[in-house]
């Protein structure tokens, strides 16, 4: 049975993570930081607090992370009004395919409401989702269960009836926690063994997400 699909955002719903990482590299640039892709995915699915300690940790507390991330996230943005909203491949056939079930879906990102709201509106999706729940509003980041377990309170779902879509290893971690069954759909970091066995599925697409879905939708 399945009663309620979770999405990550980043990376998962729209091509993101690779536009962040070059505007960390850009933005560490400007202010005379060699910003690396290790530095980098070292935080892929961690909330704004974490982010900072983790940066901080690696540069030292003379580490200016607000002006920093300030230039990151001007260059991201300006990058989407210019270009458009990066969508991952069949992002719209799930989407149409989960209103054609009535199944319940939510949005539950480590990234703040802002940018939520930023990337729907250029997506034209800003009604696609019935909950949104964003890093902010819970106490602990993935790859604790906080986030999940609340989208899953808001879709009025018991979590072993969740399916999770995630990209990383920290919501992969996050969603079996919470009960969940997640399903990885590899974007910047590729599987590991650590993760492999906490999939309940992988496919290369949101559109292979579907398959697993009817499966699910007959059981």
């Amino acid at each position: 049975m399945i009663a309620a699909v979770i999405f990550d955002m980043d990376g998962l719903m729209f091509d993101t993570e690779a536009l962040n990482m070059k505007g960390w590299m850009e933005a560490g640039r400007r202010h005379g930081y060699e910003m690396t892709e290790e530095v980098v995915y070292g935080h892929i699915g961690a909330n704004l607090a974490t982010t900072r300690r983790l940066m901080t940790e690696h540069f030292g507390p003379g580490f200016d992370f607000d002006a920093v991330r300030a230039d990151r996230v001007a260059w991201a943005f300006a990058q989407i009004e210019r270009n458009g909203m990066p969508e991952k491949p069949g992002l719209r056939e799930l989407l149409a395919w989960l209103r054609g079930k009535a199944l319940r879906t939510a949005i539950a990102t480590s990234s703040e409401r802002r940018f939520v709201d930023f990337y729907l509106a250029h997506a034209d999706l800003g009604h696609s989702f019935d909950a949104i729940v964003t890093g902010d509003r819970v106490a602990r980041s993935k790859p604790a269960p906080d986030i999940f377990l609340q989208a899953a309170s808001e879709l009025c779902a018991t979590p072993a009836d969740c399916v999770v879509l995630e990209d990383s290893y920290n919501g992969i971690k996050a969603a079996h926690a919470a009960g969940m069954r997640p399903v990885m759909i590899p974007d910047l970091l590729p599987p590991i063994p650590e993760v492999e066995p906490l999939l309940y599925g992988r496919v290369d697409s949101l559109s292979g997400v579907i398959p697993i879905l009817e499966a699910l939708d007959r059981a």
